[in-house]
């Protein structure tokens, strides 16, 4: 209450006790002594208690003043921080800033795209470093080992084959569902991805269509292209192997299978990666490569590799080890192993291999990698990227090192093409 307000208040309360004084005349002096002391007292009643309000009135507002002051710093602070970039004089928008902006939503994906607490609360470490290939009996079947010789004396490379290692329904089951699945997704047509320009470029070279291209034309935050161009170098030849996976515990035969390759060779199956099926039609093929990245001290690279065939291949198709001189020949049901790593976990560049191009048939494989040192993410689906964007269910096209492999269809989105994640990898498990 203000002090005008108080001394109406005060006035009007006089002005009434002053007309009931009026209206009661005394009947002696001593009596009107007594009422104007009585009427004093009321009034110095009246007054403390309007000056005990007013003061709580004044607290009141000085801590609503104190709260606005504090939120209004509070949200100063947030602007501040959240404007701290924006401090530098405007210029105007250019390619630079879409990469940059696509770069910082890469790296959003990148943070988002793997396993939660409860995935590393129940990881253990694992080293995997020996196979230990063996007979066993499968479905009452001897899977029969043999082992493939070489005479590179400096080679750390072993390598098997495994005889009926998966029966014939298996291998068709397999194979058939890699067909049906292939034919669903390539309803829409693929994104092209390459591992860089120079690749890029090369595989244009190849097809013979002459365009120029640079980093500006991938799509934000990523090395793959759009829909329309892909559509255009696809039209003018290029050709892809097709990929098609599934994970550890997403069906009862991925635990089947994986139990019987440890009972075989020895592989940990903590330490092996997605199964994958690929199919390669006539002319396709995939250039020489190791599974392993050759001079890097990354220890969570591919140690080994298990390789059934799931049909006969009448012509072609052959896996060929050009350092240690050996080819093998895909056989309906016969697995083929070998590690590529040392036991010290260096990758051993005589393990270079290539898939020969199919000449007449078709060519379909079961595939999975086993790494080294193991980590939370491996062997599991992983949330896909939402870059670049794209349609539901879109397949790509990755093509990798020009020298080194080949395109391949995939029917799932990985990180591999997006700018931050590859920049950044040895960060993240």
């Amino acid at each position: 209450m203000t002090k005008q307000q108080t001394r109406k208040r005060a006035s009007q309360t006089n002005g009434v006790s002053g007309k009931n004084v009026k209206q009661s005349r005394p009947r002696s002096r001593l009596q009107a002594t007594d009422r104007e002391e009585s009427k004093s007292g009321v009034n110095y009643l009246r007054f403390a208690c309007i000056g005990v309000i007013v003061l709580c009135m004044a607290c009141s507002v000085v801590l609503l003043w104190k709260n606005q002051n504090f939120d209004s710093g509070a949200n100063s602070t947030q602007q501040n921080v959240a404007q701290k970039d924006e401090t530098n004089p405007p210029r105007e928008h250019s390619k630079h800033d879409d990469v940059k902006s696509g770069n910082k939503k890469a790296e959003t994906e990148t943070s988002r795209g793997f396993p939660d607490s409860e995935v590393y609360k129940n990881f253990r470490p694992h080293i995997l470093n020996k196979l230990q290939v063996k007979s066993t009996n499968v479905a009452g079947t001897t899977v029969k080992v043999k082992p493939l010789h070489h005479s590179h004396k400096d080679s750390s490379v072993r390598a098997y084959v495994l005889e009926k290692f998966l029966s014939a329904y298996e291998c068709d089951a397999l194979a058939g569902a890699h067909d049906s699945h292939v034919t669903q997704t390539s309803k829409r047509n693929p994104l092209l991805c390459f591992d860089s320009v120079k690749t890029f470029r090369q595989n244009l070279k190849e097809v013979g269509l002459k365009i120029q291209v640079s980093s500006a034309d991938f799509l934000e935050g990523t090395t793959c292209i759009n829909e329309s161009l892909s559509l255009l170098v696809r039209k003018h030849g290029l050709k892809w192997s097709y990929s098609t996976s599934f994970y550890p515990g997403e069906s009862k035969f991925s635990l089947t299978l994986q139990e019987r390759i440890k009972q075989a060779t020895g592989l940990a199956p903590e330490n092996g990666g997605k199964f994958q099926i690929t199919s390669y039609p006539r002319n396709v093929g995939y250039k020489n490569h190791t599974d392993c990245v050759l001079d890097q001290e990354e220890k969570r690279d591919r140690y080994a590799t298990i390789l059934v065939y799931l049909k006969d291949v009448a012509e072609g198709g052959e896996t060929v080890f050009p350092e240690l001189g050996l080819s093998v020949t895909p056989k309906k049901g016969l697995a083929l192993v070998w590690n590529s790593m040392t036991e010290d976990g260096q990758c051993d560049p005589s393990s270079i291999h290539n898939a020969a191009q199919v000449i007449q048939g078709h060519k379909y494989i079961l595939q999975r990698w086993y790494y080294y040192q193991n980590f939370p993410s491996l062997g599991k689906r992983m949330p896909e990227p939402s870059l670049p964007n794209r349609e539901a269910n879109q397949p790509r096209v990755s093509c990798d090192q020009y020298e080194f492999g080949s395109c391949r269809w995939y029917d799932e989105w990985n990180y591999d093409h997006i700018t931050e994640y590859v920049r950044n990898q040895h960060k993240y498990v």
